[in-house]
């Protein structure tokens, strides 16, 4: 009679299943194949008590090996072989160890859509992350720039408790001269503090005066201390945008978490770590559109 078992597995689990096997019947003989780099290994329980010792000792040493996975059969007098495939996962220690050498030679996991059903839509994942990489993507085009127009201005984004609103909705933007840029707020006096909040946000590295319910910006010199204030607040923005990228991974983790039901332990944190990785791969790409508007306010330097 034929059978077939395949199981996704811990260490620990291959440790209890190597000794119920043997037990089951004597000359009984487990072999393990190890699909890492194919090294064949074996356990018989019709050996000396040295050789087996030496035979399980081998085995569990293989399957502590970090990201290894081996595929086992069972062999009995009395029936066919028993197949099952086993993956097994770094210990915990092992797992610090990657991380204390940067992660090189660390096996990442890839769940199937199959796994990750009920536990994480990563498509939505994916969008989540990208809308935070585009939203800074528009900022640094639009806002943070040496040459300061009107136009910018007109298109800033202010948050109110009644929504948000592009700065041309809630009054007038004029441009005095091409130092000066006047915004009347006359229609819409209750939102002068959310607008100069908005400025103070924008990385525009300007500092509205207020006289009534008018606002005036003075349109800074191109000179290298505006260069490096433009550069700091580009570093605000990333920043911001790096903190917002953790929370959606945060929000996600929770969420995984929640619905580990009939998912295994592996699983579960398998699928963590896939939106995590996700996240670090985001905020990897937050620090090169960084580093390049740096290079594009200091001239190339």
């Amino acid at each position: 009679m034929n059978s077939l078992l395949s199981v996704s597995s811990s260490v620990c689990k291959i440790r209890a299943l190597t000794r119920i096997l043997l037990q089951l019947e004597y000359n009984s003989k487990l072999n393990f194949r190890c699909l890492t780099n194919g090294r064949l290994l074996s356990y018989s329980s019709g050996s000396t008590l040295c050789k087996r010792t030496h035979e399980l000792s081998n085995i569990m040493r293989i399957c502590d090996n970090n990201g290894s996975q081996m595929q086992a059969s069972c062999t009995m007098p009395s029936s066919s072989p028993l197949w099952l495939s086993v993956r097994c996962y770094a210990k915990s220690k092992d797992r610090g160890k990657d991380k204390a050498k940067g992660g090189k030679g660390q096996k990442k996991i890839q769940l199937t859509s199959e796994q990750l059903e009920g536990l994480v839509d990563i498509e939505k994942v994916t969008h989540d992350l990208d809308r935070i990489l585009e939203d800074l993507r528009e900022k640094f085009i639009h806002q943070v720039t040496v040459r300061t127009s009107q136009g910018v201005f007109n298109n800033l984004v202010v948050n109110t408790p009644d929504g948000k609103f592009p700065l041309i909705q809630l009054g007038q933007v004029i441009q005095k001269s091409p130092q000066l840029v006047v915004i009347n707020l006359a229609t819409a006096p209750q939102y002068i503090t959310h607008v100069k909040e908005a400025f103070t946000n924008s990385g525009l590295n300007v500092n509205p005066q207020q006289d009534g319910t008018s606002l005036f910006v003075a349109i800074p010199k191109v000179t290298r201390e505006h260069r490096e204030g433009l550069v700091k607040n580009a570093k605000m923005l990333s920043e911001k945008s790096k903190k917002q990228l953790r929370d959606i991974f945060s929000k996600y983790s929770k969420k995984i978490k929640a619905s580990k039901e009939g998912h295994s332990a592996d699983d579960v944190r398998a699928a963590d770590d896939m939106v995590k990785e996700l996240m670090r791969v985001k905020s990897k790409q937050v620090d090169e559109m960084t580093e390049l508007k740096r290079q594009e306010l200091m001239g190339g330097k």
